[in-house]
């Protein structure tokens, strides 16, 4: 059985408002957790009363809100597929403008993301054609800023090394790699990213094919290539 009780905390801030789950449960000692979309549950036995769970929460108040607001933070995070809503491309926001359509398509123009789909009401209809759409761009521009990148590294380097083959693909934890068979693979995020910081992901990669490990030699080299390589990762640090 599921109960609903408010908390009596009054704030300007939607975290520091919220009501929480009794959840009870066979168990012996009472739990508070907070869920990815900001709902608060309490954990509970069957026998302890509403005011003690009341008094159990009002205590923790403060460690709820803290962890309300960091996961209600990551949930505005999460792109929303509907008309108006902004998505990222090559750095900067482009409002999506979805209209009924027979073909699947997207184009970007005049500041605008137009997304045609069978049903406009559909999240998934929408989030999929742009993913396509996405991925499309991403190996378009990822090949150009390759050899771009590339071309900037000293002669020898271009003489050593043949131009790598390179893969586009979703990666949770990396923005890129570099095998010992000379294949670059980036993350699809970046086509999101400033052409700056593409180019500081590419450049990265490339240096790898020289130097595999992060030593002195290998910022050396990246520095020779992108001197400002700090403010771009900073950059895309400060971004992600």
């Amino acid at each position: 059985m599921n109960e609903s009780l408010p908390l009596s905390e009054v704030a300007y801030e939607e975290a520091s408002c919220f009501d929480y789950v009794v959840k009870r449960q066979c168990r012996k000692t009472i739990a508070l957790h907070v869920l990815a979309d900001g709902t608060v549950e309490v954990r509970a036995p069957k026998w302890v009363s509403k005011y003690e769970l009341a008094d159990f929460v009002e205590q923790r108040s403060e460690w709820v809100i803290e962890q309300r607001r960091e996961a209600l933070a990551k949930l505005a995070l999460q792109p929303v597929f509907t008309h108006g809503q902004y998505h990222l491309f090559l750095g900067e926001q482009y409002p999506l403008n979805i209209s009924p359509g027979g073909r699947r398509q997207v184009s970007c123009e005049h500041g605008v993301l137009n997304v045609t789909v069978a049903d406009p009401s559909n999240s998934s209809q929408i989030e999929a054609v742009l993913d396509k759409w996405y991925r499309q761009q991403a190996q378009q521009w990822f090949e150009q800023r390759l050899f771009a990148c590339y071309e900037a590294f000293p002669g020898w380097f271009q003489d050593k090394y043949p131009m790598p083959s390179l893969t586009v693909r979703k990666m949770r934890r990396r923005w890129g790699s570099c095998s010992s068979q000379a294949e670059i693979t980036l993350n699809l995020a970046l086509i999101k990213m400033p052409v700056d910081c593409i180019d500081y992901v590419m450049v990265h990669e490339l240096c790898h094919l020289e130097i595999f490990h992060h030593g002195k030699p290998f910022y050396q080299l990246l520095a020779r290539v992108i001197p400002d390589w700090q403010q771009r990762e900073a950059l895309i640090e400060h971004l992600a």
